[in-house]
């Protein structure tokens, strides 16, 4: 199970995914969001854009060098990885099949999609399993 049960993602933050995923579209947009955690919530702090390296519009795969700057920004700042966004330019903010395929976090963090399909926006957040998903608790 997960070392926290809630994810609080303030509004600025939000702002910033969306503004991210409107910016890389059509290509899916990706990143991390990291934080701290505090009586079961995992309160973001800090988003690290990650460039996709495949420029795909229903695939992302993170850039090494980002992850490594994110990764060593993290540890400097004394925060922990709470969880990966990305966006589903033509889809609803839901995990697709291939989300779950190619999770290797498994419940450890919370993934973040961002939904452009809509009039608006959509920012919704998952835990993803081997073969499944429920929402994650947001506040």
């Amino acid at each position: 199970m997960a070392p926290f049960t809630h994810l609080l993602v303030p509004a600025a933050v939000r702002a910033a995914l969306v503004a991210h995923a409107l910016s890389e579209a059509p290509v899916e947009c990706c990143g991390l969001l990291a934080g701290h955690i505090a009586d079961g919530v995992g309160v973001v702090t800090e988003r690290y854009a990650v460039a996709n390296d495949v420029a795909s519009a229903t695939r992302y795969a993170t850039n090494p060098r980002d992850m490594l700057a994110a990764f060593r920004a993290m540890r400097a700042g004394g925060t922990e990885l709470l969880a990966i966004y990305h966006s589903h330019p033509t889809s609803a903010a839901v995990p697709s099949a291939r989300d779950l395929g190619d999770n290797t976090y498994g419940e450890s963090v919370v993934h973040v999609i961002v939904g452009l399909a809509g009039a608006e926006p959509e920012v919704r957040a998952w835990w993803l399993g081997e073969t499944g998903f429920r929402e994650a608790a947001q506040i």
